[in-house]
């Protein structure tokens, strides 16, 4: 295995790609440059926020996506390299080994074979990859394990060794394409060290980006870069007041707060267009992380030279192209005109038969996984706004089992709190599979137990409701969805369920001064009330937007993810009834539930509660 590493770096140092500790010199070196120094255009191609999604399936509900793989953007990625066929680079930003049960499987159950990712990226082609926050999930032996199955740098600019502060990850890689070196520069959003386990993250720090970025941007231009590319997991802290899925609307002046909207982040999550703004030498930013189709942003450096920043969703719908036309000046090449756009992933476009074929095997073996029965229901558990509108037995089930979770861990909470995380997640009547299960909680978070205080929890109520639009009770939205705010908009995850508490919104009031009651056995809570709140790892760690929780003390963290808890609670609680999980502790004025669904919905005995 030590000569194996020792001739991979070797490798990466004569194909041009460098990092500190690879290609170690005290003078930028002397690059050969090419004898034909007409002008030329570059194609980099980005995937981002892949998430496990291979096949153009959705593991979650059973079904064929036709909206979705790397193996259907492989078809695209190979139709632009045909295109271009000596100037093209493929570069991912991160979020690749997680997020789907393949994911899971091919990391924590069975991670003996190649990762199905490595596989599928290195048939592909990938110049380089930036790591991103989920990358981080199933520990640091499953992310070295993948690192070393992949043809590609895996990239990490700002992610150091606390012991020391040196680098943990390759920084940045240098790569030749048709006589031009372009030089990627790889950073993940800080919010890894809120989000993740510790144990994930042991011995590591993660640096502020545009800080990181100063000092490596002129450091690539040194060792020879006529093109610096920034590929960060993160992406812009605003987004577009207008609808974002026009792309006018991403070309407005970021200074312009009429036209933008905060996103809802932690300080410094998202440092993408603070990276274009603020340091000097760059070309192209390719983003990720907000799970947005981006397809161009035009920013000022420094200097006020133009810099193209470009993100292509989530799950292989999209992919970015940029193109750079770039000119000989003497001493190198420069960028004279740059573009980019997305491509569509979808029903006409066909999955590729050689990625299809080299990871079908692991499809396979997910899909037989999750299919696996495991308990029993004796009516369903509605989903999606049926289940978000109303005090649903699918929430205090999720709420029952992470109380379950903590008490065997030895703590007894006095609440617990959750999401609806999709509108597709449900349980049926009958017989439940393993991804039945999955499909309520889709995420890997883990369970955190903390002790908050009553000023915490009032604050994340009402910072809850964001996620509600101010209504009008006699002219509500024609669908569940309009109740939603939008602007900003705000992801269904975001919006919590509690259990434990007696409360309830008046959402024709204000954002923040919609709670109208909060009370904890019958008594009104008191702002320095302590509480022991079972939550999971994304939120006790602020994600959301919900920084109040930073404030509470992490009393235990769990090794498993919230996801199994569930299903290990449905295989040994059989013939689940959702009125026996069903606890009314929770209104919403004006009642949504009765417009949308009715007032006789199988087993939501809460619904409609005035």
């Amino acid at each position: 295995m030590r000569r194996t590493v020792s001739l991979r770096a070797l490798s990466l140092c004569l194909v041009g790609v460098c990092s500190l500790a690879g290609c170690d010199s005290d003078d930028p070196p002397s690059w050969p440059r090419p004898q034909d120094t007409s002008p030329r255009t570059l194609t980099l191609l980005q995937t981002s926020d892949l998430h496990t999604n291979i096949f153009p399936w959705d593991y979650f509900s059973g079904k064929p996506d036709a909206k979705r793989g790397l193996a259907k953007v492989a078809t695209l990625i190979k139709k632009a390299r045909e295109a271009n066929p000596d100037c093209t680079l493929l570069v991912d930003t991160g979020d690749t080994i997680q997020g789907t049960p393949l994911g899971t499987y091919f990391g924590l159950v069975d991670n003996a074979p190649r990762h199905p990712m490595a596989v599928a990226m290195s048939e592909l082609g990938y110049a380089a990859m930036a790591v991103g926050n989920h990358e981080f999930n199933y520990g640091p032996d499953v992310l070295t394990k993948f690192r070393m199955e992949a043809n590609f740098p895996v990239l990490g600019a700002n992610v150091r060794k606390s012991a020391d502060g040196t680098g943990a990850l390759m920084p940045y890689a240098l790569v030749t394409v048709c006589g031009v070196k372009v030089g990627i520069l790889g950073l993940v959003t800080p919010g890894v060290a809120t989000w993740e386990r510790a144990e994930n993250i042991r011995g590591l720090r993660f640096d502020d980006p545009v800080e990181t970025a100063r000092t490596y941007v002129p450091e690539m231009w040194e060792m020879g870069a006529d093109v610096v590319v920034v590929a960060i997991h993160g992406g812009p802290d605003k987004q577009p007041t207008g609808s974002a899925s026009n792309p006018a609307s991403w070309l407005a002046d970021y200074a312009d707060g009429s036209k933008w909207a905060d996103r809802g982040n932690l300080p410094g999550e998202n440092p993408a267009v603070q990276i274009a703004q603020g340091v000097s030498g760059i070309d192209v930013l390719l983003t990720g992380h907000t799970h947005q189709p981006i397809p161009k942003m035009l920013l000022k450096n420094p200097e006020g030279r133009e810099v193209i920043l470009t993100q292509p969703n989530r799950w292989g719908s999209h992919l970015a192209d940029v193109q750079l036309d770039v000119t000989w000046n003497g001493k190198r090449w420069v960028v004279e005109a740059h573009d980019s756009k997305l491509h569509v992933v979808d029903e006409q476009v066909a999955a590729d038969d050689t990625v299809t074929r080299l990871t079908q095997q692991y499809h396979d073996t997910t899909v037989t996984y999750v299919n696996q029965k495991i308990g029993t229901t004796s009516a369903p558990f509605p989903g999606g706004f049926a289940a978000r509108y109303v005090d649903s037995p699918l929430a205090d089930l999720l709420n029952i089992v992470q109380a379950d979770a903590a008490r065997e861990a030895g703590f007894d909470v006095d609440l617990s709190v959750t999401a609806i995380f999709t509108n597709d997640g449900a349980l049926p009547a009958g017989d439940v599979t393993l991804r039945d299960a999955y499909s309520i909680y889709i995420y890997d978070n883990t369970l955190y137990v903390m002790e908050i205080n009553g000023s915490i929890l009032r604050r994340a109520l009402e910072m809850n409701t964001l996620y509600f639009a101010t209504l009008d009770a006699n002219n509500l939205p024609p669908k569940p969805e309009g109740a939603k705010a939008a602007s900003p908009v705000v992801a269904d995850y975001n919006w919590d369920l509690y259990s434990g508490i007696d409360y309830g919104y008046d959402l024709t009031k204000p954002a923040g001064s919609r709670l109208t009651h909060l009370r904890f056995k019958g008594a009104e809570v008191t702002d320095g009330q302590v509480f022991i709140v079972a939550i999971n790892n994304y939120r006790a760690g602020g994600g959301g937007g919900f920084s109040m929780f930073k404030e509470g003390r992490v009393l235990w963290t769990s090794a498993d993810g919230v996801r199994d808890y569930v299903a290990r609670y449905m295989q040994s609680h059989q013939n689940l009834s959702p009125d026996a999980v069903n606890t009314c502790n929770f209104s919403l004025a004006p009642d949504l539930y009765t417009p949308y669904f009715g007032a006789t919905l199988g087993a939501a005995k809460c619904a409609p509660r005035k």
